[in-house]
């Protein structure tokens, strides 16, 4: 199954579609020819370490050029009915689709984030975004998850915001980054679920995506899935039920009303010029 908490870099296919897809040539998700695959944005993650990390700190972002040449960012099951109201939800195909929230219409072009690299006044701030740059990492020989962070994010220095230890022990600051991380890997497995089912029942449909641009050019996507409306209202009664006690209705029903999102990415491309 996924795990949210260390995706696989998108793919990069010669159309514009959202990361995580397979184009026919790709290594398994988790993976990259020759060399162990890192998690999106994360260059050099490594555990946090008593010694080393004795004097280090972290601020808060000045900036989100990170996250600036990706189309999509992972997404958990939480975060649709805000996610709804900014961006187009898909689902990136694979073994288990992996739902993300589109945020350009080219490869490795975030249209949310501007030259200067600030995120997009007001839109929703992503989960995965907000982690960074720590992350949950398996430790093989302990059996258990270890807290680490990218080594080479600039919000890394020993003269940051926030110490990331006070003595020997973990500050405050880094048991809350700990907690988060925690947090969004039981979410994982809550949207591991949700999208087992909806493969289950057979919901989950290729959906090509053409955008009319106001030069009259079009704009082709491929390589995404969406819910299929029709099949949902097929569903049986007694699983409609057992889904509105899961709170799976309003995460079907965001998606698909998130597909009238597509509109604010073209209006964000008029802004820049393209």
């Amino acid at each position: 199954m996924p795990d949210y908490s260390s995706l696989p870099p998108p793919q990069k296919p010669a159309n514009s579609i959202p990361p995580a897809q397979s184009n026919g040539n790709t290594t398994p998700a988790g993976q990259q020819a020759g060399a162990e695959a890192m998690p999106m944005f994360y260059k050099s993650p490594r555990p946090l370490d008593r010694a080393k990390d004795a004097n280090m700190r972290l601020s808060r972002p000045t900036n989100f050029r990170f996250a600036g040449t990706t189309n999509a960012i992972p997404l958990l099951v939480d975060e649709f009915p805000m996610s709804s109201a900014y961006y187009p939800i898909v689902f990136a195909d694979g073994p288990l689709p992996i739902p993300a929230a589109v945020v350009g219409l080219k490869n490795d072009e975030n249209l949310y984030v501007d030259q200067a690299g600030n995120w997009a006044p007001g839109a929703y701030l992503p989960a995965y975004v907000r982690r960074y740059p720590f992350i949950l990492m398996d430790d093989a020989e302990r059996k258990q998850f270890v807290l680490c962070v990218d080594e080479n994010s600039d919000m890394l220095s020993t003269s940051g915001e926030y110490a990331l230890f006070e003595g020997e022990e973990p500050s405050e600051f880094t048991k809350s980054a700990m907690e988060f991380c925690a947090a969004l890997r039981q979410q994982g497995d809550a949207t591991d679920e949700f999208v087992t089912a909806l493969k289950e029942y057979k919901l989950l449909k290729p959906n090509d995506a053409q955008i009319d641009m106001p030069d009259k050019s079009r704009l082709q996507l491929s390589g995404f899935l969406v819910i299929d409306p029709q099949k949902f209202d097929e569903l049986p009664d007694n699983v409609i039920l057992e889904w509105r006690r899961k709170g799976w209705l309003g995460l079907v029903y965001a998606q698909l009303l998130s597909s009238h999102r597509w509109q604010a990415l073209v209006d964000l491309m008029q802004q820049r010029g393209q």
